[in-house]
């Protein structure tokens, strides 16, 4: 082999040498990039605001990353049987156990007078007792309905009792409302719960305030499958999902299912609904019937969506998007920066339609002063895209968005649709809140019907009702009512019945 040929050897061999330096060279930094985005989620704060550096006057928009959750289960540790025998509690013990710990509660009456005749005589009363809450304050609630014979005959008047939610309860209904709220409203599990009333010397059984929960749940759910009608025979939806942590009773470990939300802004509806999984049978089954405008975050499920149904317009989030490039920002600022900025003129225009209250058609006319904005936006984004390194983060927020850019940018012809999910969002945040609390559902009929209170609970936020007094109102109506009736009874309908009474 002569000089030259040994020279172009050595060059080819330092050339592939340097070929596998810069992969690893990328792969490193991919990974250092990983490491940076754990530990910013389990030590770092979880705002997302950006202050741009090169127009401080333009509007700043706020957005918080998905929180994941997680419990640690204990190793299995070794059983053994152990026996004992205990005295079986008489029948009599049995009952009524609650109402006889509280003799110490003020007593509240409330006489009911049948229809009869002066010449009717009073014979005695039928008292009912219910274990009753008004805010700060524990009360026995005593029913009593006034018995008449007829005079002269064998015939006895009594009024009857009114449907309850749960019949022979010991709770009233002010009660029950006050453990619903506090546990899916407040995050307030059940275990505390107990704590605060044993405090005021009320103890309620772990099993009976579960046993309350669960009972109420049909009810929940009538309303639930409701909204969620009202919500797909709407014009705009948005939707996203998030975890929820479930006991398996078979595999004695925690299961990961996932709560899908969706709601209409127009309407002001949310519902939330559990799936063991996070594939797209929940939303595909879900949208089957809708036509309209739906608008997500990039989940692969959705894309699905897009090809099954033509009925259905799939339009992305810029909050999304935009979360990209706050992640890549320690990895290249300057580009960073640059599309951030572009954003932030995006959101400033509306602002300006918010500010003005500007119509569906009139914001549809404000955003076309967004598409230049956006033209000068995807030519650097398709020319700087070729310069950085594909999986980077730079790179991988400049991909989100070229690769959905119709997605992203067909907002500005439809003023009905928001530019971003943030308004859904929000409304998954008591999720993560309740999370937080009482760590895990029982099981996946439990999960469900967590997602029925979100659902009720999420709707009376969004209209601004007072989730304890619509839950009290609800309850008491619910048991009368037919079941082709209960749009009269949802959050906007009791919201409708406060303005006729002002």
């Amino acid at each position: 082999m002569n000089y030259e040929a040994l020279i172009a050897q050595k060059d080819a061999d330092l050339a592939q040498k340097d070929a596998k330096i810069a992969e690893l060279l990328a792969r490193i930094e991919e990974l250092s990039y990983l490491i940076a985005q754990l530990q910013k989620q389990v030590f770092g704060p979880k705002s997302e605001r950006y202050i741009p550096t090169t127009d401080p006057g333009q509007l700043n928009i706020f957005g918080d990353a998905k929180q994941e959750e997680s419990l640690n289960s204990s190793p299995q540790s070794e059983k053994e049987t152990i026996t004992y025998e205990r005295e079986k509690k008489k029948s009599a013990q049995k009952g009524r156990q609650l109402l006889a710990s509280c003799s110490h509660l003020p007593v509240e009456e409330k006489i009911i007078e049948p229809e009869h005749d002066d010449t009717d005589i009073h014979i005695g009363d039928e008292i009912t007792e219910k274990l009753a809450k008004q805010p700060g304050k524990l009360y026995i609630k005593r029913i009593i309905r006034r018995k008449y014979k007829k005079a002269g005959q064998d015939v006895i008047i009594i009024p009857p009792l009114e449907e309850e939610a749960i019949p022979k309860c010991e709770a009233d209904v002010s009660l029950l409302a006050d453990v619903v709220v506090s546990k899916f409203v407040d995050h307030i599990p059940e275990y505390r719960q107990q704590q605060i009333y044993k405090r005021q010397g009320v103890v309620i059984p772990p099993s009976t305030m579960n046993g309350w929960v669960h009972q109420l749940s049909p009810y929940m759910k009538l309303m639930s499958e409701y909204i969620k009608a009202q919500i797909l025979q709407s014009k705009y939806i948005q939707q996203d999902e998030s975890t929820i942590k479930v006991m398996d009773g078979k595999k004695q470990a925690t299961h990961t299912g996932y709560m899908w939300v969706m709601g209409s802004n127009e309407l002001k509806y949310v519902c939330f609904e559990y799936h063991k999984g996070r594939g797209r049978e929940g939303p595909v089954n879900n949208f089957k019937q809708f036509k309209g405008f739906l608008q997500t975050d990039a989940y692969e499920v959705y894309e699905v969506i897009d090809k099954m149904y033509n009925d259905v317009q799939h339009f992305n989030c810029w909050a999304h998007g935009r979360r990209k490039f706050i992640e890549s920002i320690n990895n290249d600022k300057a580009r960073s920066e640059y599309a951030l900025n572009q954003i932030q003129k995006l959101y400033t225009i509306e602002q300006k339609c918010r500010d003005a209250g500007s119509t569906h058609d009139e914001r549809t006319i404000e955003r076309q002063a967004a598409k230049p904005i956006l033209d000068q936006f995807k030519q650097w984004l398709d020319t700087e895209a070729l310069k950085v390194t594909p999986r980077s983060p730079i790179g991988t927020a400049m991909a989100y968005l070229i690769t959905r850019w119709n997605k992203f940018t067909k907002y500005t012809d439809h003023g009905i649709v928001e530019i971003d999910n943030n308004i859904i969002e929000n409304a998954i945040r008591p999720l993560a809140l309740g999370r937080k609390n009482y760590l895990f559902a029982g099981n996946h009929d439990a999960a469900t019907n967590i997602g029925y209170y979100y659902t009720v609970f999420s709707t009376c936020k969004a209209h601004g009702v007072n989730p304890y007094d619509y839950m009290v109102w609800f309850l008491s109506l619910i048991p009368s009512a037919n079941t082709s009736e209960i749009g009269t009874l949802s959050p906007d309908a009791y919201l409708k019945s406060l303005n006729q009474t002002m």
